[in-house]
């Protein structure tokens, strides 16, 4: 149910994607919107927006798109705008907006407050109505045939232009094949009522095919530091993973995932040689109350190493607190104590800060890029998720994966003692038989209304795009 909240905030937008296959808006539609005496070039960006509205629509009735007004947002010869769009689409957005076919909300800077905000956009009227005819499917958008999957960030965090060399195509390739395989997966969170999982920064995480593409972004240069993300399970954080983690599930059937966790200190070693043990870590959070778990103090020491300096690493950590469960307010003072321990206590791990030698994020991209590889080489189809440092798997595969899993770890990773920690999701499946054991099984979980729609929907486009026969979920 839509709410007036929902409708104004403006945070609970996205920008555009550039790269969206706009082919299956045609001239015909846009002639129907009263759209006539259209130039070629303009009815292209015409079908750009509307796909993008589409999209946005279909994702969430309630989000607004973020929009550019000004030519600088516009790089039409980038990698990254395979469909060459300028900054033609302020005057697409003009025409939309006359004809009454979009909400538009203006942007703003305010000098003195040192905020900003971006135009919004949203589907209204006659627009919204033809899109409830249509049934264009999240992979007949999503996937175009020049789509970049591999993005490079400058220091400045902004798009940068790169050569391809013989990594980029196979890294390409990779995500291409893994791309193809989540497209033809259905990965949901049954008990998650609305069609958003708000986070503790109350941003709003859709739930949608419609938001389930993955990308490597690499910082600075190709081939280091680089991460997976693009889907929707990406954007979580800790707090709504710990809470949701054993209710994900894999194409509506029994799944298990690994937490990785545990491994942050034996990859740590790795990287840098420096190690610390787990009575090391108990003393630490004996002492620092406020650490109240393991995660939250890797955390804490990764934050510490891939910050430029303690001022950075401390507006960070105050602005992502709530996130790791850190619910009270940590005083500067009490965080200094806390790396003057570190240097007094453990002097070879305090030299790592602010070094960015290792990187949590990218140990688990690491690993999962060279599982996707390996899988590849073994031409297995198995449809794995990672969730920031949980890994998805169909129990049905559980062999095959956790083979493939451990080759990654000891041969590929060179790590000779570790311990994977493996746990079951919940069986929503809904048993026929009446004993305590079949309860047990059952978890007396039910499946949402919107889970349920969403399962209807995915089943629709696997049909429509010929997919169905051969799907696990038949």
């Amino acid at each position: 149910m839509k709410t007036n909240n929902d409708q104004l905030d403006y945070n609970f937008s996205r920008n555009v994607d550039f790269q969206k296959k706009i082919e299956n808006i045609k001239d015909e539609d846009i002639e129907d919107l009263g759209l006539n005496n259209i130039s070629p070039i303009k009815k292209k960006h015409l079908k750009f927006l509307i796909t993008d509205l589409f999209s946005a629509w279909k994702e969430s009735p309630s989000q607004f798109l973020s929009v550019s007004m000004s030519k600088r947002g516009y790089k039409a010869n980038s990698r990254y705008n395979p469909n060459r769009i300028s900054s033609l689409t302020i005057e697409g957005i003009k025409i939309l907006k006359e004809k009454k076919l979009i909400e538009f909300h203006p942007g703003f800077f305010d000098l003195k407050r040192k905020v900003s905000r971006q135009s919004r956009i949203k589907a209204k009227g006659q627009l919204v109505d033809m899109f409830e005819h249509y049934n264009i499917t999240a992979n007949d958008i999503l996937f175009s045939k020049n789509r970049e999957f591999i993005f490079l960030l400058n220091k400045d965090k902004k798009f940068s232009e790169y050569t391809d060399n013989f990594e980029t195509y196979e890294i390409r390739e990779i995500l291409k094949n893994y791309n193809n395989l989540i497209s033809k997966t259905f990965f949901d969170i049954p008990c998650v009522k609305d069609n958003y999982i708000k986070r503790t920064d109350n941003s709003k995480i859709i739930i949608s095919d419609f938001c389930k593409c993955e990308n490597i972004v690499f910082r600075e240069r190709i081939l280091k530091n680089y991460i997976f993300s693009g889907s929707w399970w990406h954007k979580l954080d800790y707090i709504t993973i710990n809470n949701l983690s054993n209710h994900m599930i894999i194409n509506d059937s029994d799944t298990s995932y690994l937490n990785l966790s545990n491994l942050y200190l034996v990859l740590l070693k790795r990287k840098t040689g420096i190690s610390l043990g787990e009575f090391d870590i108990e003393i630490i959070k004996k002492k620092f109350r406020f650490i109240k778990n393991s995660k939250i103090l890797y955390f804490i020491f990764n934050k510490l190493i891939n910050s430029s300096s303690f001022p950075g690493f401390f507006r960070s950590f105050s602005n992502n607190r709530k996130k790791i469960g850190i619910d009270e307010v940590i005083p500067k003072k009490v965080i200094e104590q806390f790396i003057d321990y570190l240097k007094k206590k453990h002097y070879n791990f305090y030299k790592l800060l602010y070094s960015s030698i290792f990187d949590w994020d990218a140990a688990m991209s690491e690993i999962f890029h060279k599982l996707l590889k390996n899988f590849g080489s073994a031409n297995l189809n198995i449809p794995i998720i990672k969730v920031k440092d949980f890994f998805f798997y169909p129990n049905q595969v559980e062999n095959n994966f956790i083979n493939y899993f451990e080759i990654v770890l000891s041969k590929d990773m060179k790590l000779l003692k570790y311990k994977l920690t493996k746990k079951k999701c919940y069986s929503y499946k809904k048993s026929n038989g009446k004993s305590i054991f079949n309860s047990l099984i059952s978890n007396n979980l039910n499946y949402s209304d919107r889970y349920k729609n969403n399962k209807q929907k995915f089943i629709k486009s696997m049909k429509l795009n010929g997919f169905w026969n051969n799907h696990p979920m038949n």
